[in-house]
């Protein structure tokens, strides 16, 4: 390039030509393209080797701002980070819109992967909230349930299940065709179960299932009063937990003085932070197994068939009590 720019005549420039040929000076086509690079760039350095990749676009100080806002708003789209990313860079001129697929690609390159979301609600992050979370796992009873064994730990709660909860929501189908088959109609009776679990490696478990109203406060003390037939009263050497949630059924004076007469204890969980109970992924299990085998649903006599066999094939209950976090046995 320096014999180039010092402006040799043809005659002077012809003197290279040998060279070229052993390969010892570049190549008028090499020349060129340096030429170009340096009218271009200001240089005429060799470019980076990608191996044929193409260049990221969306990187650098963008990508570490993409990943804050996924933080925050994981189910963004891609409009509201552009709009993110332009308010953040308020002011630079050469910011540029990013597509769809530019920012896609971005978010696997930092690991983020496409999945089904779900929603927490506010209240879940209160300080409030938080401290009674905090001494439901720590605090000894009456405060929590810190120091309860799991095997003497009875989870209780209600769920609805209808003949559409047994219906599968994603298929496949050729390209522009509807993916349907024939099923159950979606407006069907609604069926309530109320459940009990343990955490004894025996699996105990009571349930009762109706079909109508929802659970009230009666329904809660009879069925309160049928576990404690089976179970029998507390004894020094052991006495059982109640653990439920906060639901207004849930708070009766009635229900409470029924398990403390018998000799047995109750501790309420945590508003708004269903994970800790092992009941909910009990419920999650018997909705995956309807699903499984909706072929087998046609009306609600076979809906609370495979309902009760959902139930009956769940041999104990310890995993999901150790998967919320309760360890000591």
């Amino acid at each position: 390039m320096a014999v180039r720019q010092a402006g040799l005549n043809h005659e002077e420039l012809q003197l290279f030509t040998p060279f070229r040929a052993q390969h010892d000076f570049p190549s008028l086509r090499s020349e060129g393209r340096w030429e170009e690079r340096l009218a271009a760039l200001g240089h005429y350095r060799q470019y980076r080797r990608t191996g044929n990749r193409r260049a990221t676009v969306l990187r650098d100080h963008d990508c570490i701002l993409l990943a804050l806002y996924r933080v925050a708003f994981p189910k963004a789209m891609a409009a509201e980070i552009n709009a993110f990313l332009y308010r953040a860079n308020f002011g630079n001129l050469d910011f540029r819109f990013y597509s769809p697929s530019q920012i896609s690609e971005c978010e696997k390159r930092i690991g983020l992967t496409r999945k089904r979301g779900s929603t927490t609600a506010f209240q879940t992050l209160l300080p409030v909230n938080r401290r009674k979370r905090w001494c439901y796992w720590n605090l000894p009873y009456p405060f929590g349930a810190g120091n309860i064994r799991r095997s003497d730990l009875i989870d209780l709660d209600e769920s609805g299940f209808e003949m559409a909860s047994a219906d599968r929501k994603i298929g496949k189908s050729y390209i522009g065709k509807r993916a349907r088959q024939a099923g159950l109609y979606s407006r069907t009776e609604k069926w309530t179960l109320l459940l009990a679990i343990s955490g004894d490696p025996n699996g105990d478990r009571w349930l009762d299932y109706w079909t109508g109203e929802g659970t009230d406060a009666l329904r809660m003390i009879e069925f309160v009063r049928y576990v404690i037939a089976d179970i029998g009263p507390g004894t020094a050497q052991r006495r059982r937990c109640f653990t439920m949630d906060n639901l207004s059924s849930h708070h009766n004076l009635q229900m409470a003085t029924i398990i403390f007469n018998a000799g047995h204890r109750i501790v309420f969980r945590a508003q708004y932070y269903p994970i800790n109970g092992p009941i909910e992924y009990v419920f999650n299990t018997i909705q995956g197994t309807l699903q499984i085998n909706n072929r087998l649903i046609v009306d609600g006599t076979t809906l609370v068939e495979e309902l009760l066999n959902a139930v009956a094939d769940i041999p104990n209950f310890v995993a999901y009590f150790i998967n919320c976090g309760f360890t000591l046995n």
